[in-house]
């Protein structure tokens, strides 16, 4: 027979609709309750808020059900992660219940947590770019190394080479030149669920210090690169 989740456990929202993947999840503690995984139709406010409000109906939860909100911060998309974010902060002030944010490229890394050694998170950043952060795992903890920085495929590539890594993330961004990345040599890849909303609940869960409650939430996105309206002005000017 299936745990069932105790009557104690954390009730959470939490959504990640930084990239195409948007990912909207029930958690009971560490257990996913429910999910909806979206492609490409994350960036509209309407949407997700539509999605939290079916996997609520389906579950029997009410929003006043939920104990904390969780939303992630990027890197990624723009306008994805300003709704995420606006959204995660409108309905934690309207329950005054706590918020946090999660980096999708910490949750990346969570997954993997059960290595010893040092871990390469990436994620598609397009225009033969990505996102990449480096941390230390062991004895189940990740602590992050390496900031997050935007690199070309290339340069990557180049940085990476005989380094002795585990990596997690999209790997399908990779053109097939690049893949001298293997399972056989170094660096090393493993499996990763790309839909990081769970792990982003689940991190969030083990943080409480990066919980946010009060009249004046704020939550620091990772944006990396300027949005493609600010870099068009500039270039009018």
């Amino acid at each position: 027979s299936t745990m069932m989740p105790s009557r104690s456990a954390h009730r959470i929202l939490a959504f990640d609709t930084s990239s195409a993947r948007a990912h909207v999840v029930l958690l009971e503690g560490r257990e996913v309750l429910a999910e909806l995984r979206l492609h490409a139709l994350a960036t509209h406010s309407t949407i997700l808020l539509s999605s939290i409000d079916f996997l609520l109906g389906r579950s029997g939860w009410t929003l006043k059900d939920l104990n904390l909100v969780v939303a992630g911060t990027g890197p990624g998309s723009f306008t994805g992660i300003r709704i995420g974010m606006a959204t995660a902060m409108g309905i934690a002030q309207s329950l005054a219940i706590p918020m946090a944010g999660i980096s999708g490229l910490d949750a990346l890394a969570h997954q993997v947590s059960f290595i010893r050694g040092r871990i390469g998170a990436v994620l598609d950043a397009h225009r033969s770019q990505v996102f990449y952060a480096e941390y230390a795992a062991g004895e189940g903890r990740v602590r992050r190394v390496r900031k997050p920085l935007l690199i070309s495929l290339s340069d990557l590539e180049h940085y990476l080479a005989g380094r002795h890594l585990y990596m997690a993330g999209d790997v399908g961004c990779l053109r097939p030149g690049d893949r001298k990345i293997t399972d056989a040599g170094w660096p090393r890849w493993m499996e990763a669920d790309l839909f990081l909303a769970a792990d982003m609940g689940r991190l969030a869960l083990a943080k409480k210090r990066a919980w946010r409650l009060g009249d004046y939430l704020v939550c620091e996105p990772s944006y990396i690169r300027p949005p493609d309206a600010r870099k068009n002005r500039t270039r009018k000017r």
